[in-house]
């Protein structure tokens, strides 16, 4: 009998060992306690040994609920702490992120080198993340139908520049029974025509705040089929328009296709991509954007006249028609189908879109994608509003941060030129305002692609400074170049090396950056909050400077790109003073450098656990003292 119970003491004891953690420490104890106290004193083995087995137990469910993925395993972290979208800049995050080992295990004090876990090799590591996982031809015709909603938003945003005149000579002020347009412009005090343009981005925050939920709703392929036949109408609509209050309400749909389109394009391409891809899909989404101003720019003069602008002005439905027709040969987002719980589909589509096989190292690549979207997904259903936000602590700099950049990039004025570029140099008597437009639409092409090796090589906030500060010098030498020309002093090449200048500045720095700052300053639980609102107020500020450019410009004259140096000026100041640097870090190195170690632990008692993202929550559960059943 002595030696039984000596024998189930020892069991006991290496049991207890090997369960040697805080949570089930603390559970133990309190299950002793209570006992103790339920059973007044008789501490029989056989009660005792059943309290410790149940301990056990609910000990063991939580680590395995909590290993799904194990966010302390280096591939599994780096796959949960990268966004799901396709966001510009976002290759050289990770690249950083490689040469700065973070894929390498993590320690209480210190990042060693990479020790990985039995069942992953160091190949493994690499093809998931990093190159050996590439665009298959199958991703490749699924990835060109969703440019086309890039591309059709970018020729939608500057179709209307050239082709000013000769659109307003075709509508005039025609009444509409009996009402003419002309009173509502006189009301409001401004341009029908700087409504014409500014609407588009009222139809744009319109857009991205019903597409969410209907995303989540139908699914990302259903819902970018319908959005491309909505196109098709709504283009089809616009140009068939005989009256200005017809072009508006045409510029009103397009804009909420638009603003559709503005999330469900990068939200599809970063679900479907693997995470190498992650970052050139979002390039090559802005460079989709880019090539479509660029596009409406060039045919904007051939086509730019009484008998051809009807057509300028339908070929987006081109785009839309070829979207539409390419839907057949897209697949679902397989991270739309895990959160609907049809895991055998998602596995299906993702082994399909990779190219991979049904061999064993195939297949624990595609879990393992499967695994850490059902844990984001699990993450972001914690909904959060936006006065949540603000007021928790942690969460309130990171916000306004994003908030104020989308108002910098937005305010900046850079749209102004893609809105009115060919009026505004015709007012500043610059020979061929065409060649000037054209020129600076290419010129955001050429900035959009050396923007992505700038970003890996100076980091965020360096660029937003350089940016900011450029676009002010830019904005500076154009007015005086335009001041002169008042004088009859023809600096004509001034002008149009200014306005290049201020584009090339604005696509390497002010552009690109907030959003990808905005996606890595917050965790899976705040992110689509935070994005979702700070791209409202990006879509405000898109319709003001739109609505107010035309009069401001008649107003300040030579002088109108003037209080854009000004909004530069800060914006440069505000990045240095304020924007963390987000190149290469976790989101909890990020967290550390805006509010310093000591303040994140004063931080951290203030937060609820569950409000923090994967990673954060994780090292907080393993480094508490109490756990909560």
């Amino acid at each position: 009998m002595e030696d039984k119970k000596k024998y189930s003491e020892d069991s006991d004891s290496s049991d207890a060992k090997n369960l040697n953690t805080p949570e089930v420490l603390y559970t133990l104890q309190n299950a002793d306690s209570f006992h103790r106290q339920k059973m007044k004193g008789t501490r029989s083995m056989h009660d005792m040994s059943s309290v410790r087995e149940r301990v056990k137990r609910r000990a063991k469910m939580r680590r395995n609920a909590r290993s799904m993925p194990d966010m302390r395993d280096p591939l599994r972290s780096i796959l949960a702490s990268v966004p799901f979208y396709a966001i510009h800049g976002l290759s050289s995050q990770l690249r950083a992120k490689r040469k700065r080992g973070l894929l390498s295990r993590k320690t209480s004090d210190a990042r060693k080198p990479s020790t990985v876990s039995d069942d992953l090799s160091d190949d493994l590591i690499e093809a998931a993340g990093f190159g050996k996982q590439g665009c298959t031809p199958r991703l490749s015709v699924v990835v060109l139908g969703a440019l086309m909603g890039a591309i059709n938003f970018g020729y939608n945003t500057s179709v209307l520049n050239t082709p000013e005149k000769v659109i307003r000579s075709n509508l005039g002020n025609r009444e509409i029974d009996g009402f003419s347009w002309a009173i509502i412009v006189s009301i409001f005090a401004v341009e029908a025509w700087a409504i014409i343009v500014s609407i588009f981005a009222v139809g744009g925050l319109i857009g991205s705040s019903l597409a969410p939920p209907l995303l989540d709703t139908i699914g990302r392929k259903s819902f970018m089929f319908y959005n491309g036949i909505f196109m098709t109408l709504s283009i089809l609509f616009e140009a068939s328009s005989t009256s200005v209050i017809t072009m508006v309400l045409s510029r009103l749909l397009i804009g909420m296709s638009c603003g559709c389109s503005t999330v469900s394009v990068p939200l599809y391409l970063g679900e479907i991509a693997p995470l190498s891809l992650r970052g050139a899909l979002g390039t090559l989404n802005q460079f989709a954007m880019v090539i479509g101003i660029l596009l409406a720019n060039l045919l904007g003069k051939p086509l730019g006249t009484d008998e051809g602008w009807r057509f300028l002005l339908g070929i987006g439905a081109i785009f839309s028609v070829i979207q539409v027709m390419m839907s057949v040969f897209m697949v679902e987002s397989p991270r739309w189908l895990v959160t609907k719980g049809d895991m055998r589909e998602a596995r299906r589509l993702l082994l399909l879109i990779r190219g991979a096989s049904e061999n064993s190292r195939d297949n624990e690549l595609i879990f393992m994608e499967l695994e850490t979207m059902e844990v984001v997904s699990e993450e972001e259903k914690q909904e959060i509003s936006v006065g949540t936000l603000v007021r928790n602590p942690s969460s309130r700099k990171p916000f306004l941060i994003g908030v104020a950049l989308m108002l910098f990039q937005q305010f900046s004025g850079i749209n102004a030129v893609f809105y009115y570029s060919t009026s505004f140099f015709e007012k500043a008597h610059f020979d061929d305002p065409f060649l000037g437009t054209v020129l600076a639409a290419t010129v955001n092409v050429i900035a959009t692609g050396l923007a992505v090796d700038l970003m890996d090589r100076a980091g965020r906030r360096p660029l937003l400074v350089i940016s900011s500060l450029g676009m002010c010098f830019s904005s500076l030498v154009l007015t005086v170049a335009l001041v002169l020309s008042q004088y009859k002093i023809n600096l004509g090449s001034l002008e149009i090396s200014g306005m290049l200048l201020y584009v090339a500045f604005f696509e390497i720095g002010l552009g690109p950056i907030p959003w990808a700052i905005t996606a890595e300053l917050f965790g899976a639980v705040e992110r689509a909050t935070a994005m979702g609102a700070c791209s409202c107020m990006n879509w405000v500020a898109n319709f003001l400077v739109g609505l107010t450019f035309p009069a401001m410009n008649s107003f300040l004259g030579p002088f109108a790109f003037v209080p854009f140096a000004c909004v530069t000026l800060i914006a440069a100041i505000f990045s240095n003073l304020t924007v963390p640097e987000t190149k290469g870090m976790s989101l909890e190195e990020i967290r550390e450098q805006m509010f310093g170690t000591a303040d994140m632990k004063e931080l951290g008692r203030n937060v609820p656990v569950s409000s923090l993202p994967s990673i954060e929550r994780m090292k907080t559960v393993e480094n508490s003292d109490t756990v909560v059943y």
